[in-house]
């Protein structure tokens, strides 16, 4: 008798002690709730879904829940919203890779914080009324693209690539939502750009579109300056626990998420079965990313797009603490510089 209560009194102690191990063990694994002070950040964001990461994030509360007060301001660009943070009417922005390399070298305080998207399809479409079947046939017609953007440093690297000296044609700088009236009124002849003006000048051409892809490698970058940053650190880093939190989200509920951009940006369902498949988010800094920008600033360099001569040491550019703490796996990044 006293050995079963000695063998029920032991149960009893071994359930208490596994039980509260384990509480520990959850409660150690459950989202610490912020309770500090909430800072306010005006974010500068495009309108499209290369940048929906962001749009998830406010959606669904990320912000709030890490104690950020987030006001987002939308813009049509990368290089829109760029251009609102470098005025100081943002605190942080999302654009595009080059957006941040063309204007790097005359505002030395941008610095990146991390990616919201890895992916972007663009593609040079042209008219076939225009004589253009084959990719030499484009010599001497012009081409618009968006200044200082992505799309201009990779029409730089097709036209390289297919043996045409940037000189043989002629550029046309045109913001990507004038570029559907452009070549449908015969204002240009081709246009080198993305979705979802790429779709929509496609579908408007219908039979008369000819075209070619014009590359993947791309980073939408979350941008900010090095004295916003320098005094708001710990709200930065709040800031990319939100967005990788968001990212989580939209991996877990692609479907839902799918649901919630489409009604958010007005797409319609033809569209969305086109363009979801080939959206690819992902918050990161990698190695692949730095060597991209020093790429597009030499390639910048070479074409007498800027006075400069040298490459920067984008490693100055760079604050990967608030990313690396919340992800750490997504810091590949070598070396140690800068804001490292």
């Amino acid at each position: 008798m006293k050995r079963s209560k000695s063998i029920l009194i032991g149960l009893i102690v071994t359930s208490l002690v596994v039980g509260g191990g384990g509480y520990y063990w959850y409660t150690q694994q459950q989202p610490q709730e912020y309770i500090g002070p909430v800072d306010k950040i005006t974010l500068a964001a495009v309108e499209y879904l290369t940048g929906a990461l962001v749009y998830v994030a406010e959606e669904h509360f990320f912000f709030e829940a890490n104690g950020l007060d987030v006001t987002i301001k939308g813009y049509a660009s990368g290089k829109a919203a760029a251009d609102a943070l470098m005025a100081g009417e943002a605190d942080i922005s999302t654009s595009a890779d080059f957006v941040f390399v063309s204007n790097s070298f005359d505002n030395t305080d941008l610095t990146v914080i991390g990616t919201v998207a890895t992916k972007q399809i663009k593609e040079l479409v042209a008219r076939k009324d225009k004589g253009i079947s084959e990719i030499e046939d484009l010599i001497g017609k012009r081409i618009a693209v968006k200044e200082k953007s992505g799309a201009e440093f990779q029409l730089g690297s097709f036209l390289t690539f297919n043996g045409i000296s940037r000189e043989n044609v002629e550029i046309v700088y045109l913001k990507p939502s004038e570029m559907l009236d452009a070549i449908t009124n015969e204002a240009v002849d081709a246009v080198f750009v993305w979705d979802p003006y790429l779709y929509n000048v496609k579908k408007a051409l219908g039979a008369n579109a000819v075209s070619w892809a014009g590359g993947e490698d791309f980073y939408f970058v979350l941008l900010t300056n090095e004295n916003w940053l320098s005094a708001h650190r710990a709200a930065v880093g709040r800031f990319m626990k939100a967005i990788v939190e968001a990212d989580d989200y939209v991996k877990s509920n692609d479907e839902a998420v799918r649901e919630f951009t489409k009604r958010k940006f007005d797409y319609d369902s033809d569209y969305m079965d086109y363009s979801w498949p080939n959206q690819r988010y992902d918050v990161i800094l990698s190695q692949a990313m730095l060597m991209l920008f020093e790429d597009q600033a030499r390639w910048r360099i070479r074409n007498n797009l800027t006075e400069a001569t040298e490459v920067p040491n984008y490693l100055d550019y760079i604050y990967s603490d608030a990313l690396r703490e919340v992800k750490p796996g997504a810091v590949t990044i070598v070396g140690q510089g800068g804001l490292n």
